[in-house]
């Protein structure tokens, strides 16, 4: 008995010196990331772009940025908690979010400046600027995303949330807010520096989309992972409605200008367009086939939830349900713009069937999956609710 007593309690003091060592490198870890953004930012800020600099200054930005996400990239993926967060842990949260916002105000800023520059520069130049802006903003883009999802799973795992709940929940919202602007930034961004170049409209049009397929496979990753109980099943499903209704703003603001923008132009249509578009649209499917889990995962533990749990978890069901349809009948409606303003159809006539052929199936996968879960959820309220 004293040999089990002792092995037990030298067992919880090395579970318990892990533990602390564990948070202790969290800390450095997310103070780390704040100091070394921190000077990419100001250097974002005081950069202005002239004839003379537009290039080395953009890339030598875009080379830290990179540097900075593969660092980001190494911590998520060795985050394993439980944790016992600090106010210190959320504040540094709370600043890469803010710098994040700031510096994709700063690229918009710049955007504008190399707008000015349009008749003055070396076409060459100018061209070679105008790609490293959009680069520069995909990879600003990424980066927000990767901070965003490091956050959600950080606040995950911590494990005194009943102490820390009101500077959680602040931590969340301020997380998606910023998020928020940040994107509407990026796409911003990105659709003056097509508007600048109809030469360059495929290179624009593909970082455009190629943000919402990210974001879509982030938020079908995320969504995939989620595994509902009777005690989380609110709280999980009003995290990945806040998570979707960022991505529909974003599609929406795609669609709302590409449907501007096709009255004005055309465009050339290549096999990287294809490519995203079909991505998108199967990330799409994904997202049904989540929708289903968890409609399938609400259903069986309607019996063993409380009455306010069951209601807000059915009340995002629904929310979840028409936001991803929207999505995806605007993801639709593009793909038929995008092709209809082609100039080259003749050229990528048998892509463009193929590309339209798996989207037609993407989507009515979608849409299956969507009225399924509706059902589902509707079924779950006639059930369970009073």
């Amino acid at each position: 008995m004293l040999r089990k007593f002792l092995l037990g309690s030298v067992s919880s003091v090395l579970l318990s010196t892990l533990a602390v060592q564990a948070h202790a490198a969290l800390t450095d870890d997310l103070s780390g990331l704040v100091t070394q953004l921190t000077p990419i930012s100001t250097q974002l800020s005081q950069t202005s772009v002239t004839n003379a600099n537009t290039c080395s200054s953009l890339g030598s930005l875009n080379t830290s940025i990179e540097t900075y996400i593969a660092q980001l990239n190494t911590i998520y993926a060795k985050l394993a908690g439980p944790y016992t967060m600090t106010t210190t842990d959320y504040n540094s949260l709370d600043q890469l979010s803010n710098l994040s916002k700031d510096m994709a105000a700063q690229v918009l800023r710049i955007a504008l400046e190399m707008h000015a520059l349009q008749t003055t520069v070396d076409i060459v130049d100018y061209r070679d600027g105008l790609t490293a802006m959009l680069r520069l903003s995909d990879d600003i883009g990424k980066m927000a995303d990767r901070i965003l999802q490091m956050a959600d799973r950080i606040l995950t795992m911590a494990n005194n949330i009943g102490k820390m709940a009101d500077r959680i929940l602040y931590t969340q919202q301020l997380q998606n807010a910023n998020v928020k602007l940040t994107q509407a930034s990026m796409l911003q961004t990105q659709q003056n520096m097509i508007a600048m170049s109809s030469s360059l409209s495929t290179i624009g049009s593909n970082l455009t989309l190629g943000l919402i397929l990210t974001d879509t496979q982030n938020l079908s990753t995320q969504m995939a992972a989620v595994k509902l109980t009777n005690t989380n099943a609110a709280s999980e499903l009003a995290r990945i409605n806040n998570l979707t209704a960022v991505l529909l703003d974003e599609t929406m603001a795609s669609y709302t200008w590409l449907m501007v923008n096709s009255k004005q132009s055309s465009r050339y249509i290549n096999g990287d367009n294809l490519t995203i578009l079909i991505d998108i649209s199967s990330a799409h499917a994904a997202l049904g086939r989540s929708l289903e889990a968890y409609a399938t995962a609400i259903n069986q533990i309607g019996p063993l939830t409380s009455t306010p749990i069951l209601s807000d978890a059915t009340k995002s069901m629904l929310a979840l349900t028409a936001d991803i349809g929207e999505m995806s009948g605007r993801i639709m409606e593009m793909v038929d713009k995008i092709v209809v303003m082609a100039d080259n159809i003749g050229v990528m006539a048998g892509r463009i069937t193929e590309t339209q052929n798996l989207q037609q199936t993407n989507i009515e996968m979608t849409q299956s999956s969507i009225v399924t879960s509706q059902n589902m959820t509707i079924n779950a309220i006639k059930t369970y609710l009073p």
